[in-house]
């Protein structure tokens, strides 16, 4: 069986944090949970610490949590720079980590001790501008970070203002430099975003208007070069999740809410996409999934069904097959392979 680490929304009183065992058939089997953090709904690991937003108003926050000996423990919480803290990564160096804060559009800066704890907030970089689509796109929103493939840049993805923002972490004052950034379709909200294994290709799922958008990196900057719909049926109220590769470096998937669904492209020579699939994710209001590390299932946080659905796949097409099981926790969002 594989373990999983997942997250969600949850009161400090309830249990926000757990470790499951699951197979590809469907079973499982909980290991640990944790309570006390409120809506811890997006995770990074590194070796055994697990730093966590706490997604909520006002004060959003990190927390550094441990897993050793099958127990998980919290740590020290600290702000993350901003309202509504709803994903974080590490850096390349694993020195710092790089929180992006929905509510009020910033990026935070935190740096690791020498303990793996976390030692502070020690910068907020703050987005302008906004975006055609009112009701989504009045103020900034960063939803995201990533690392390029050679380490030198973060990129912000900012819903609010259709931006994909380029940074360089400052090890010497520990400090964001913003370099410069690349606009997008407008109205196309910038969500989350994936480079390629091996090629200099990075894929942008864009919430609003429900596409993966393809550009090539290069030159310290991005081109865009084209651009795929993620939904079956004409758009109603539905919005882009997740996006990943699966293992094999092969496919790309990606999860929409309201139309629930996931759709898988084969990832061509030239680094476009083609199509192959759009299918029922298993649940309702789909958020983060994850591949199986064999690539054989997949698991999705179904948030609004309070289930993980658990999907078969064909590793050789990429299709993923119907549910076969579910694990229930309570308005999930986040789910990990460890």
């Amino acid at each position: 069986m594989d373990r999983i680490l997942v997250g969600g929304y949850a009161d400090p009183g309830a249990a926000g944090m757990h470790v499951f065992e699951v197979d590809s058939r469907g079973q499982y089997a909980p290991l640990a949970e944790l309570s006390g953090i409120a809506n811890p709904s997006y995770m990074v690991r590194h070796g055994d610490m697990i730093y966590t937003v706490s997604e909520t108003n006002a004060a959003g926050g990190v927390v550094a949590v441990t897993y050793r000996n099958g127990v998980l423990s919290a740590g020290i919480r600290r702000p993350s720079g901003g309202n509504w803290p709803c994903h974080i990564i590490l850096t390349r160096d694993a020195q710092h980590l790089v929180v992006s804060n929905y509510g009020t559009g910033t990026m935070g800066l935190l740096r690791i001790g020498t303990n793996a704890d976390i030692a502070g907030l020690n910068d907020i970089r703050q987005h302008d501008g906004n975006g055609p689509v009112t009701d989504r796109q009045s103020g900034p929103h960063a939803h995201s970070a990533t690392v390029t493939p050679d380490g030198r840049f973060v990129i912000a993805a900012d819903l609010g203002t259709d931006e994909l923002v380029f940074y360089t972490v400052q090890p010497q004052t520990n400090q964001l430099r913003r370099m410069h950034a690349v606009d997008v379709k407008p109205g196309s909200g910038p969500r989350h975003a994936v480079f390629h294994p091996s090629k200099p290709i990075l894929y942008v799922a864009n919430e609003i208007s429900c596409t993966v958008a393809v550009y090539a990196y290069s030159e310290d900057t991005l081109r865009p070069l084209w651009e795929h719909s993620t939904i079956a049926t004409p758009l109603i109220d539905y919005t882009v999740a997740d996006i990943h590769i699966s293992p094999c470096g092969q496919f790309l998937s990606v999860t929409t809410r309201g139309e629930n669904t996931i759709a898988t492209y084969r990832i061509l020579a030239d680094g476009n996409l083609l199509r192959i699939e759009v299918v029922s994710c298993g649940g309702a209001w789909p958020r983060n999934f994850a591949f199986s590390p064999d690539g054989s299932y997949v698991l999705v946080a179904c948030q609004n069904d309070n289930i993980i659905a658990v999907l078969p796949r064909d590793v050789a097409t990429g299709q993923i097959g119907a549910r076969v099981g579910t694990i229930p926790v309570n308005s999930v969002s986040f789910v990990l392979f460890l």
